[in-house]
């Protein structure tokens, strides 16, 4: 049920305009001066106000500004309510940010049709914006794994590795890659490979905070971004994933199989990283390291490394 606010000095406007308007389905509210107009506009948050222009203290033109000022009320459909038929006072209202108006005293016919046709357009508009936000989200994922991409991956870090140095807090980001991962493929084959790829990101979505991120950083190579961890605090997290990983079997069209993992783990503040790039080759050489000294283990990046 759409939910109007009526914003008016006139009790008897507004309980004919609630009259007409409940009676096809919608929720009314009703405010009878401009500043409780906008308390109830930020606190309500309703599909359309109805707003008059003449009343005393706050006219509609100022309520319908601060509205389109508020971040909370700027998207907030406004109809102007005027018994003034000059166009320059509608062309006023509409360039403050209304988006109609209708003219008192109001037929009942018009009303319910610019009333209806505002609704339905913010409803067309906010089914755009969330299919906007789903692409968006698809464009920032791997079309696998579900976790974030590369892409992705390098501009949270970014931002996150800027924030950590700004305001002094640990940051650390574990690289993991699968052991003999090629060697598995040629083996098993690549539509099994894929099932271990997609299996180990959901792991690992599981295993981490939902403050953290997980990305599919290439081919068998994960990374995770750990928000307020310190180098200890990664170090624990990236053994509990190889451990987990070691001690699990993954079942694949009634075969069972099993992997490990090696994992390189970097954390800032630290003297010899101090940019996102900086990071992440960090965590990449501990993995580096990981791999060379037998695999199915954790390395820590530091300045002996």
């Amino acid at each position: 049920m759409a939910k109007i606010l009526i914003i008016d000095d006139s009790k008897l406007i507004a309980e004919f305009g609630k009259s007409i308007l409940t009676g096809k389905g919608f929720e009314i509210s009703y405010a009878p001066d401009g500043l409780i107009g906008l308390k109830k506009a930020k606190a309500e948050k309703p599909d359309l106000i109805l707003l008059d222009i003449v009343m005393p203290g706050l006219d509609g033109y100022k309520v319908c500004e601060k509205l389109k000022a508020d971040p909370d009320t700027k998207n907030l459909p406004v109809i102007m309510l005027t018994s003034k038929g000059e166009p320059a006072d509608k062309i006023k209202g509409l360039g403050l940010g209304a988006v109609d108006y209708i003219t008192k005293p109001f037929d009942a016919g018009e009303l319910i049709a610019r009333v209806t046709t505002q609704i339905r357009i913010k409803e067309l508009y906010e089914a755009l914006q969330e299919k906007n936000r789903q692409l968006q989200e698809m464009a920032n994922k791997d079309g696998l794994t579900n976790l974030y991409n590369h892409r992705f991956f390098h501009e949270h870090l970014a931002k996150d590795v800027q924030r950590a140095q700004r305001y002094f807090e640990p940051l650390s980001c574990i690289f993991i890659d699968i052991d003999h991962f090629k060697h598995f493929n040629d083996t098993y084959g690549h539509q099994t490979g894929d099932q271990i790829l997609k299996t180990l990101g959901a792991l690992l979505l599981d295993s981490i905070r939902a403050s953290d991120l997980a990305a599919r950083y290439g081919g068998e190579e994960f990374a995770v971004i750990l928000h307020y961890a310190d180098l200890e605090t990664a170090r624990a997290v990236a053994e509990r994933l190889r451990k987990m990983v070691a001690s699990r079997t993954f079942r694949i069209d009634e075969k069972e199989f099993h992997i490990t993992i090696s994992i390189g783990v970097a954390t800032i503040p630290h003297p010899k990283i101090t940019n996102p790039q900086d990071l992440v080759d960090a965590a990449d050489q501990a993995l580096y390291n990981a791999k060379k000294n037998g695999r199915n283990r954790v390395e820590v990046f530091n300045e002996g490394t």
